[in-house]
């Protein structure tokens, strides 16, 4: 199969198109056909794994396709079944196909496409990680998110919402501010 890598080291052409072996889903995975997959600047940063190693990795961290094989424990433990829509954080998303974990996986809605599917697990599961799991945001919390603007900052902001909190939130950038109708900022009381 056709996979992206990324040379860790400074070479001319630092991203290469590599022929690599099929994967084969391990017990409780699921081996999917990658339709879309989200790019992730903290790849792209030193000190996000990439850098300071010696090589090439493949590269994507989350990705949005279809379920082409499951391994034998995932129907025992999920419904998830070959050709389910799913969208998870992975590794090698930059790939005709990916790996999966159950754990990781979610069923994408009807109403999303591949590419909006795609660019949702990383920053929502970091966004409810910090709200839900380690934040405990409850309704009428108040909920200060720095940097409102950036793609976690935006994902804060709508799972607040969601979960009843009054949101307010800073940017370094006015122009991302103007977009209102995305953001929704709210006033403190004086």
């Amino acid at each position: 199969m056709k996979s992206y890598w990324m040379h860790i080291e400074d070479v001319p052409n630092p991203i290469e198109l590599r022929d690599v072996p099929m994967s084969v889903a391990g017990p409780t995975q699921a081996l999917v056909k990658v339709h879309a997959a989200g790019l992730n600047r903290g790849e792209f940063i030193k000190g996000h794994g990439l850098h300071g190693s010696q090589g090439a990795k493949a590269i994507g961290m989350e990705a949005a396709g279809e379920i082409v094989a499951v391994g034998d424990k995932v129907t025992s433990m999920s419904s998830f079944k070959v050709g389910d829509r799913v969208m998870a954080r992975c590794g090698a998303s930059f790939s005709e196909y990916a790996l999966m974990n159950i754990q990781e996986m979610m069923a994408i809605p009807d109403s999303l496409s591949w590419e909006q599917a795609a660019s949702i697990p990383i920053t929502f599961l970091v966004t409810y990680d910090l709200l839900v799991q380690q934040g405990k945001l409850k309704t009428n919390d108040w909920m200060l998110i720095n940097g409102v603007s950036s793609g976690v900052g935006v994902a804060s902001l709508q799972m607040g919402k969601a979960l009843g909190a009054k949101v307010i939130g800073t940017s370094g950038s006015a122009d991302k501010l103007k977009h209102r109708h995305l953001l929704k900022i709210t006033r403190l009381p004086r």
